[in-house]
Formats: C-alpha cells, sequence, structure tokens
C-alpha cells in the first residue's frame, strides 16, 4: 500500500513538473500609451524565469493614431533572453503602417555579440547586463549603460533626479524613465508628430 501511495506521488510530481517546470516565475506589467493627449496605444511587458535558468522579457506595443494630417498605425515587439545575468540573445521589430521599419537581431557567446540591424552588422565586446526592457521592470540604480533592443547597441543611461533616469537616444531627445518606490510609472519619450508618454496601468 504505501508503495502504491509513493508512486502515486512521483507520478504526480512528475505531472506537476511538466506542466509547470518550464516557468518559475512569470510577471506582466500593463502600461497606456499617450500621444499629443489622447490614449493612443497599450503596451505589455512580460518577464519569465523558466527551469534552465533563461530569464525573458519581452514587449509588444500597440498604436493606432489619428491626427490633423492623417492616420498612423505602429507596433514594436521585442524578445531578450538571459543566462547567468547577462543576454544570449535578443530580437526586436518595429512596424509602421503596414511595412517593417528598424529591426535587431544579437547572439551572444563567450567571444562576444554580433549584432545585425537594417543598418548592417556590428560587434559588442561584452554581453550587455542590462536590457530596455528591464528598466520596467527594476530601477537601474548603479547603471551608466543600458543595451537598446530597439537600436541593437549599447546606449547611454544617467540619473538626472530622485528616481528619475535618461536613455540617450541616437539623433534624437532622450528618453526620460521615471520611478516610484523603484516600480517605473512613467516613460517620456518623442515621436515624429509629438512628445508621448507611456503611463503604467495600476
Amino acid at each position: 500500500m504505501r508503495c502504491i501511495w509513493k508512486l502515486g506521488f512521483i507520478l504526480f510530481y512528475c505531472l506537476l513538473g511538466g506542466v509547470f517546470g518550464s516557468r518559475l516565475f512569470a510577471q506582466t506589467l500593463r502600461y497606456s500609451v499617450e500621444l499629443l493627449g489622447m490614449h493612443t496605444g497599450d503596451m505589455v511587458l512580460k518577464k519569465e524565469l523558466d527551469g534552465q535558468g533563461v530569464l525573458r522579457f519581452s514587449m509588444n506595443t500597440s498604436a493606432d493614431v489619428n491626427y490633423l494630417f492623417g492616420r498612423t498605425t505602429a507596433s514594436f515587439d521585442s524578445d531578450i533572453r538571459f543566462k547567468q545575468g547577462r543576454i544570449f540573445f535578443a530580437q526586436a521589430k518595429n512596424v509602421r503602417d503596414g511595412k517593417k521599419g528598424r529591426f535587431s537581431i544579437m547572439r551572444c557567446s563567450a567571444e562576444g555579440c554580433e549584432v545585425e540591424t537594417d543598418r548592417g552588422k556590428a560587434k559588442i565586446a561584452a554581453a550587455p547586463t542590462w536590457c530596455i526592457a528591464r528598466l520596467f521592470f527594476e530601477e537601474p540604480i548603479h547603471q551608466t549603460e543600458v543595451y537598446s533592443e530597439d537600436w541593437g547597441q549599447n546606449l547611454v543611461l544617467k540619473k538626472v533626479g530622485p528616481g528619475r533616469y535618461q536613455v540617450s537616444i541616437p539623433g534624437d531627445k532622450p528618453n526620460e524613465y521615471r520611478y516610484e518606490s523603484g516600480r517605473m510609472v512613467e516613460l517620456i519619450t518623442h515621436t515624429s508628430i509629438g512628445k508621448a508618454r507611456v503611463i503604467l496601468n495600476k
């Protein structure tokens, strides 16, 4: 009888392992996107840790904007994977009005990272430890650089006030991230038709 009980427990444990073992932790954040004072889209970010020690961040943003001179739709998707505290794979793509725009793919090894973007290929000497998506989940208190999955390169990050950080953007104004109690509650960024705000849904 005891053997049957033990066998049943082992089978139940294995079943649970098959169902839940692949994902040990998951967290989802949802933000609203405002442009020109209007709600124009939504942003969803996920943070997941699996049983193989892979920490994965993903971001999906969609926007539909009607403005004085017409209408535009845009989307952004990214997938970044860490192991032992460093990125080993990252990819991102932008689509605007149905046409593919900026994209990047990065693959890292012990020798460094190979990056391919719509602007060409590049190398990064060492695998980054931070990415843009991670900024939404953690305040970058001691960080001075962050990998942009959108641009496919490292960008300068600096603290500009209590709970406020700026990330440099190539050829544009910096993005600003604002934190309250360690949570990223607002992102201010810039588009071709005006300033946009990304606000945490509480």
